[in-house]
């Protein structure tokens, strides 16, 4: 099996996967709903009834791109980090006190130092289980799940204490961030933000990275067979603290852009599971940018039909969840196929 035919069976499968999981979920409606057909048109069509939901769907697959390439990265890496929520946050923290606290800048320079500011906040914090793993061989599924609480607790103590906005009452944020350092619409009348844009160019540098550079060869190879890397005089240490870096400056990208671009300023516990969720979209993707976004997309798009599903009949928004847990079983499922379908093949040529 060439790679090509190997690619096609990959994307077939996905997509066979997609349709049973949404047929799964059509199942329990029929069962659960007193409007099923409602329900199911709500939840096929409601997300592409307008440019608003349209909009919508790209807001919401903007984070779920840039935490899907941060985690991809590292798992290529051999790398299974969880650590993208804790970078998300720290990143947004450190990148919301400079929109919030730097004055007297242009928007065009302001705009970048902010960017840069939380992409570097989100890699350090992301060295951190690198570094532990490369010198103690520190499980990195540990450390990161550990991290993500210090990282979610730390800023909310500081949100709440620190830097909160006396005017913001009972309600714990920062100041709010000023017109210069915001991600305005694309269009009037579209509520999609710029920063549809800058995760765009986030997947297709990302895609030259890993695919097109020596780096990206080290990290996959290294990911593939450290020993053999190391023994070709790859530094595989030095390869897994740069990946990790990539991706936390990748998570770090995902939460200052959803708070330039959606809320305005910086809230406590701004994220719903964003990193977590990043974790599913790699995986569905096979780790390919082109996948990731791809996968973003549809991810949103059932976050927005669940949310019209509920709006124009009886089934609650959370059939959107048992539909993707039932996607991520079914593409795993597949995997397994694949894997045993080739080997197969690879056992009857042996015999031939």
């Amino acid at each position: 099996m060439n790679t090509r035919q190997a690619i096609y069976l990959e994307i077939t499968g996905i997509i066979a996967a997609a349709i049973m999981a949404i047929l799964c979920g059509f199942i329990i409606i029929m069962f659960s709903s007193h409007q099923p057909m409602e329900a199911i048109s709500s939840f096929l069509g409601g997300p592409l009834s307008g440019a608003f939901n349209i909009g919508t769907i790209l807001n919401k697959a903007v984070p779920l791109i840039f935490t899907g390439l941060a985690l991809s990265v590292v798992f290529q890496c051999g790398v299974f980090s969880m650590g993208a929520e804790g970078q998300l946050y720290v990143g947004a923290f450190i990148g919301s006190l400079v929109a919030v606290y730097v004055h007297g800048l242009p928007a065009w320079i302001l705009l970048p130092l902010v960017l840069l500011c939380a992409m570097a906040g989100g890699a350090l914090y992301g060295a951190v289980p690198g570094w532990l793993k490369t010198k103690w061989n520190a499980n990195e599924i540990v450390t990161t799940l550990m991290l993500n609480f210090v990282a979610i607790l730390t800023t909310s103590y500081l949100v709440n204490n620190v830097f909160k906005d006396p005017a913001s009452g009972g309600y714990a944020r920062m100041h709010y961030v000023g017109d210069g350092a915001k991600l305005g619409k694309i269009f009037a009348g579209f509520p999609a933000h710029y920063g549809v844009l800058i995760a765009l160019l986030a997947a297709v540098v990302v895609y030259l990275l890993m695919y097109k550079t020596r780096s990206g060869y080290e990290m996959r190879l290294v990911g593939k067979n450290s020993r053999f890397a190391n023994y070709g005089g790859i530094s595989t240490k030095r390869v897994v603290i740069v990946s990790v870096m990539i991706s936390g400056a990748l998570a770090g990208l995902a939460g200052i852009v959803e708070i330039l671009g959606v809320h305005g300023t910086y809230k406590d516990n701004f994220s719903s599971g964003l990193g977590f969720d990043g974790i599913i979209i790699a995986l569905l993707a096979r780790n390919h940018p082109i996948g990731v976004v791809a996968v973003s997309l549809f991810y949103a798009y059932l976050q927005v039909g669940a949310t019209q599903m509920q709006v124009g009949s009886d089934v609650p928004r959370e059939l959107a969840i048992i539909i993707q847990v039932m996607l991520v079983l079914f593409v795993s499922s597949q995997a397994i196929f694949t894997y045993l379908k080739q080997k197969f093949a690879l056992r009857q040529k042996a015999v031939n």
